[in-house]
């Protein structure tokens, strides 16, 4: 047992340096997980709030939007109402009302064409004609058609309801105008916000990206530290049973030698009963002789 306590001792040296690095270890790593778990944090809530106001700009901009939506549905909408015959319609004019002409003049306007009865009849003559006016490019109108096509749309004879007494399917037509005048002063408005949306999603995406980063970082970090806390919990288990059987070699150690000493005196009776078991067993020969020669001359019965 002394000598498996002297193999002991070193092992158990051994490892409670072991075990002492890990737990610095463990603390250095887990001070920097607390800090880089900050970092994410704030970031994380610096990119919720730039998402925040980045909601608000995107429904500023939709609902700036939806404003000259209905008027332009419904224009689209009785655009899919015209047919060919309503087309022929308006061309069959020799000479169209002046609501008519004023229409055909405002749609030759947004066309980028010459703004007469001539030239309306050859647009209306277009077999694509309506085609163009439902994917007509609203985003890009050129700011001097718009100050042209104003004079018409600040008119207040030019109404629908007012050409539509004239041509119903000039009506459409005038419908169609005006929504383009109005798509085009909101997205005037919208556009800015749509430039400041873009550069703000553009900066939430770089956000979005470093903190990502700082994530996949902050994870590296928390498994180390897990990896090192099973590494630590091993190490202190075994160290805790070396601890146990040292402990218990020492308490059977010292039972032995308590045992050792309390049979000291035991063990000289011992001796000497050895000693004169040895006499006998050498004399046991001659005893058995002497036994049998008794036997032999006595005999069975006694001599009465």
């Amino acid at each position: 047992m002394k000598v498996e306590l002297a193999e002991l001792a070193p092992m158990l040296e051994v490892k409670s340096k072991a075990t002492a690095e890990l737990l610095t270890k463990v603390a250095a790593d887990q001070a920097e997980a607390e800090i880089v778990k900050k970092t994410v944090a704030a970031e994380e809530r610096d990119v919720k709030k730039m998402a925040g106001e980045i909601q608000v700009v995107a429904d500023e901009a939709q609902a700036d939007l939806e404003e000259a939506l209905p008027a332009m549905n419904a224009a689209i909408d009785s655009l899919k109402a015209l047919n060919k015959n309503d087309i022929t319609e308006i061309k069959s004019f020799p000479k169209p009302p002046p609501l008519v002409q004023m229409t055909m003049e405002a749609v030759c306007i947004l066309k980028q064409e010459k703004p007469d009865w001539d030239t309306a009849k050859k647009v209306l003559g277009d077999s694509n004609f309506m085609h163009s006016l439902q994917e007509f490019d609203k985003d890009n109108i050129p700011e001097g058609v718009i100050r042209k096509l104003r004079r018409y749309i600040d008119d207040p004879a030019y109404q629908p309801e007012s050409v539509a007494k004239q041509s119903r399917a000039a009506m459409s037509l005038c419908m169609w105008t005006r929504a383009m005048d109005v798509y085009y002063r909101v997205s005037k408005v919208v556009e800015p916000k749509k430039a400041k949306l873009r550069a703000a999603q553009a900066a939430l995406s770089d956000a979005n990206a470093k903190l990502a980063e700082k994530q996949a970082m902050l994870k590296q970090v928390e498994d180390r530290v897990v990896n090192l806390r099973e590494q630590l919990a091993t190490a202190q288990q075994e160290q805790k049973d070396l601890n146990d059987q040292a402990d218990l070699t020492r308490k059977r150690l010292d039972r032995a030698g308590k045992l050792t000493s309390a049979l000291a005196d035991e063990g000289v009776r011992w001796q000497q009963t050895a000693e004169v078991i040895q006499g006998q067993t050498d004399l046991l020969v001659g005893d058995v002789f002497l036994s049998a020669a008794c036997i032999a001359y006595y005999g069975a019965f006694t001599g009465s």
